[in-house]
């Protein structure tokens, strides 16, 4: 590097690492409520602005979409007229790529409906990613949630203002679904309804059995506190069981590995010294 773009380089290099550090500051102090903020992406929202017949519409939509787009936390960001224009527009965006390939290259024209079916299947796959994403964040932060809310109750209050508090301390994908199931109570839905609706809305076995605990602890007049620490214990166990088998699985997949890449690499770099040392001393005696 030159003497003189080498103070530059290093100033620049400073820039970096103090924009850096500022940012990490700024999302250090974050504060605790903060609710995460749901992006859809740019390529579905400029898709489902794409003129688009009705029936068109009407065809790509799916069963499904009303409850994916549920369990996936995207009520109010995304609906499921918007998710079938999405999937049209992305659909003609992948068919015209394949066009101007095919123009520039007659082999490509067999990427055509390959480039339409992966822009019309985009948006879907993108919920139920996001959904599956959700679920492992709802069953994470379950167990915390239950000690927060046994804390609370302990300390004397009610179910109510106890569930309030350990959202907004919670916060995270979880404190969202507490809050929408304390808006529905205080519309006046019965809370077996409402606690109802979100096991249908997050699609975890383990949110059901929490559910159930707390109704029939309130049902039955049995301590809620003690019902609240045997749960998220539990829950606890159950994560812990999971973590086990999933890496009881992981072994047999990295033996494979091992067995299938490194080895063959390693015998290769082994033969090729051999190769080499022995084409060098058979050339020697052959002249």
């Amino acid at each position: 590097m030159s003497p003189h773009l080498a103070p530059v380089a290093l100033w620049l290099a400073g820039l970096l690492c103090a924009a850096i550090g500022l940012r990490a500051r700024g999302s250090s102090e974050r504060p605790p409520t903060a609710r995460p903020l749901v992006i859809v992406p740019t390529a579905i929202r400029t898709a489902a602005r794409v003129p688009c017949p009705d029936r068109v519409a009407r065809a790509l939509r799916r069963e499904g979409d009303e409850r994916d787009i549920a369990a996936a936390g995207l009520l109010g960001h995304l609906g499921v007229e918007e998710l079938a224009r999405s999937r049209a527009g992305l659909a003609l965006g992948g068919l015209a790529a394949g066009c101007l390939l095919a123009i520039s290259s007659p082999v490509a024209l067999a990427a055509v409906p390959v480039l339409a079916g992966i822009g019309a299947t985009g948006p879907g796959w993108w919920v139920l990613r996001r959904r599956r994403n959700r679920r492992r964040a709802l069953v994470r932060e379950l167990p915390d949630l239950l000690d927060l809310l046994g804390i609370c109750v302990e300390a004397g209050m009610s179910l109510d203002p106890a569930l309030r508090l350990a959202a907004d301390r919670l916060g995270g994908a979880l404190g969202e679904e507490i809050a929408i199931v304390l808006r529905e109570l205080s519309l006046g839905t019965p809370r077996r309804v409402a606690y109802g609706d979100l096991v249908d809305r997050s699609g975890v076995p383990e949110m059901s059995r929490a559910v159930g605990a707390l109704l029939q602890a309130e049902e039955l007049g049995a301590p809620l506190s003690r019902a609240l620490e045997g749960q998220a214990e539990s829950l606890r166990t159950g994560r812990r069981q999971r973590a086990r088998e999933n890496a009881a699985k992981a072994a047999p997949k990295i033996q494979l590995v091992v067995a299938m890449v490194m080895v063959p690499a390693v015998l290769l770099l082994v033969l090729g010294v051999l190769l080499i040392e022995l084409s060098r001393q058979v050339g020697a005696v052959v002249g």
